[in-house]
């Protein structure tokens, strides 16, 4: 299952960016390819990505829901849709200048567009994580990158913390 994990520093109080991930508007404001967002509770919500894969736009709906947490510290939430389920886990750690927000996202691509899933993923991970950490930078000021460079597990895969969910929008 390819993965990736990420770090960012967000010039912010743990309980203000606690609130920011659990609000999942204004959080989808900030994860590129999310062109809907229909709540179905507090915990649940439907969206709608669009990817381009070459040429070709695709547009998935995935279900995400907020499976635990542990406020403002953890949370793991998971997103399903047709041929695809991603796994979240997100902590935030409270540092001198802020924030730490660590971010893991598990992917994993079912039957016939497995490999698509899996390459479209690897490709795109580290540019949706930057366009991620541009706009915390945006909402919150600005962001140092964490001390650590993002981790990089078997596959390229969490710098896509941000990339993840665009490319889920439109390529599924």
């Amino acid at each position: 299952m390819p993965q990736r994990e990420a770090k960012f520093a967000v010039n912010a109080h743990a309980d203000e960016v606690w609130r920011f991930i659990r609000d999942f508007h204004s959080l989808c404001t900030c994860i590129p390819g999310v062109e809907r967002i229909r709540l179905v509770n507090d915990r649940t919500a439907e969206l709608t990505l669009r990817e381009k894969v070459g040429v070709v736009p695709l547009i998935v709906t995935l279900m995400a829901q907020i499976d635990s947490e542990d406020p403002p510290r953890r949370l793991h939430a998971t997103a399903r849709a047709e041929h695809l389920t991603m796994e979240i886990d997100v902590a935030l750690q409270g540092s001198a200048s802020g924030t730490e927000l660590l971010g893991l996202v598990k992917v994993k691509g079912e039957g016939p567009l497995k490999p698509i899933v899996d390459r479209l993923f690897e490709r795109r991970a580290t540019e949706r994580a930057a366009q991620f950490a541009d706009c915390l930078e945006k909402r919150f000021g600005a962001i140092a990158p964490a001390s650590a460079p993002a981790r990089v597990h078997a596959k390229p895969v969490l710098r896509w913390l941000a990339r993840i969910w665009r490319r889920l929008t439109s390529a599924f």
